[in-house]
C-alpha cells in the first residue's frame, strides 16, 4: 500500500515538473542592425542632387537603397538622391538576408524644398527698367538675389545682343562684368536720337549646391544721365 502511495507521488511529481517545463518560454533577443544616414536632415531640395553616404552594420548584407518620390544613384559609398515629386519623400534602405531576400532596415521622411530662382539685375537696375548709360559703362555688372530667400549665387557667363543695322551681333563674357567689348558697343549707342535696349541672355550662375543654373533673360533700356568715372 505504501508503495502505491510513493509510486502515486512520484507520478504526480513527474507530471508537475513537466507542465512547468511546457511552460518555460525563451525570448530570442533580435539584433537590430545599425544604419547611419550622413548628413543629418530633416529636409532635401527638390529636383536637385542630395549626396548621402550610408554606414550599414549588422550580421547581413546593405541591400539597395530606394527614394520613394524620386530616384537614388550610388558611386562608390556616396548615394545621391533625387526628389522629382510631392511635398516629402522618404528614403528607405534594406538589408539583405543570407537567402537572397531584402528587408527594410531603415526607413525616414525628409521635407522637400524648392530654391527659389534669383532675379537677375544689372548694376542692380531690374528687367524692363530704366538704366543710365554711362553708369553702364562705369560699372556694368550682373547681379543676382533672391527675392525672400538667402542662398547666395554668381554670375558665371551670359551673352549680350547688339544689332548691327542688319542682325544681331553676339558677344560673351565670362563671369558677371560686361566686358571691354561691349562697353565700346554701350558707348557708340546714340540714346537721344535712336534709343537703347540691353539684351543679356543665356545667363548662367552657380549657387550654394555647386550646380550652374540657366537664369531669365534680362533687358534694360537705357537713358543719357551724368557721366561716371569709371570704376565708381
Amino acid at each position: 500500500m505504501k508503495v502505491n502511495k510513493i509510486f502515486i507521488l512520484v507520478f504526480v511529481l513527474f507530471c508537475i515538473m513537466k507542465i512547468n517545463a511546457q511552460q518555460d518560454t525563451f525570448k530570442v533577443k533580435t539584433v537590430r542592425p545599425e544604419i547611419t544616414v550622413l548628413p543629418e536632415r530633416l529636409f532635401i531640395y527638390l529636383n536637385e542632387d542630395n549626396y548621402f553616404q550610408i554606414n550599414y552594420k549588422g550580421k547581413h548584407k546593405l541591400g539597395r537603397v530606394e527614394c520613394r518620390g524620386g530616384t537614388v544613384e550610388k558611386a562608390d559609398s556616396i548615394y545621391n538622391v533625387r526628389a522629382t515629386t510631392g511635398v516629402t519623400a522618404i528614403l528607405v534602405v534594406y538589408e539583405r538576408l543570407k537567402n537572397g531576400t531584402e528587408q527594410i532596415a531603415y526607413s525616414r521622411t525628409y521635407k522637400l524644398y524648392g530654391r527659389e530662382v534669383p532675379v537677375v539685375t544689372l548694376d542692380g537696375v531690374p528687367n524692363d527698367s530704366f538704366a543710365e548709360k554711362f553708369a553702364v559703362i562705369a560699372l556694368g555688372r550682373l547681379k543676382t538675389k533672391q527675392k525672400s530667400g538667402s542662398d547666395a549665387y554668381a554670375v558665371t557667363s551670359f551673352v549680350m545682343y547688339f544689332s548691327n543695322g542688319i542682325q544681331f551681333d553676339t558677344l560673351k563674357a565670362t563671369g558677371n562684368q560686361m566686358t571691354s567689348a561691349m562697353k565700346r558697343r554701350v558707348d557708340a549707342m546714340d540714346v537721344n536720337r535712336k534709343g537703347g535696349v540691353l539684351m543679356f541672355d543665356a545667363i548662367k550662375a552657380k549657387g550654394p549646391h555647386g550646380k550652374e543654373i540657366e537664369l531669365p533673360p534680362l533687358r534694360i533700356y537705357l537713358q543719357d544721365g551724368p557721366k561716371l568715372k569709371a570704376g565708381l
